[in-house]
């Protein structure tokens, strides 16, 4: 199943939460840019993974996140007062394990992201947020993320089950930011 829509600004959010299926891949065009920055930011969620120590390792063993839209503390502070930003409650929870196995390969990918994942099944929500914001910092050092300055043209596709990824937001509110957003999801 293949589903298209334009994204301007990257103020839709672009993941795993909105259908019983995750995605498997998405792809962005490029159809407008503002004149500096504008990027995407990409994190491997695969290496996150790997780097962590044993002992969060077996912390996160069996933990099933709550995702909602953008229920997680960063969703909290990115969208707080913003009056442009329609938060739809009906879209409804989802939950997935914290560390997931890739559908190819079979390696092991953390599956939480600060901006859905806004607890865990069992856990007080001040409990989870410390553990959520501890992963965030962890999975968003430099040597996971790449960030993509985007040209008229580009085109990006990734694997959706082990990159966590967003907008940097770092361009001029005056400019337009315009992408062609096409998300595949397994059969």
């Amino acid at each position: 199943m293949i589903r298209s829509c334009l994204d301007e600004c990257s103020k839709q959010p672009i993941g795993e939460v909105r259908t019983p299926v995750p995605p498997r891949l998405a792809i962005l065009h490029a159809k407008e840019v503002p004149s500096q920055k504008g990027g995407t930011m990409f994190a491997d969620m695969r290496a996150a993974y790997e780097a962590l120590d044993e002992a969060m390792k077996r912390r996160l063993e069996g933990l099933v996140g709550l995702h909602g839209r953008h229920d997680g503390p960063a969703g909290v502070r990115l969208y707080d007062g913003d009056p442009e930003q329609t938060l739809d409650r009906a879209y409804s929870e989802k939950a997935r394990p914290a560390v997931i196995r890739h559908m190819v390969t079979g390696r092991p990918i953390l599956f939480v992201n600060p901006l859905h994942t806004h607890g865990f099944e069992g856990m007080t929500k001040d409990e989870a947020w410390r553990l959520i914001e501890e992963l965030a910092e962890h999975s968003t050092q430099d040597r996971f993320v790449y960030y993509h300055a985007w040209r008229v043209g580009d085109v990006l596709m990734w694997d959706e089950q082990a990159t966590m990824h967003r907008g940097a937001g770092d361009y001029r509110p005056d400019e337009r930011r315009i992408m062609l957003r096409t998300i595949i999801y397994p059969n």
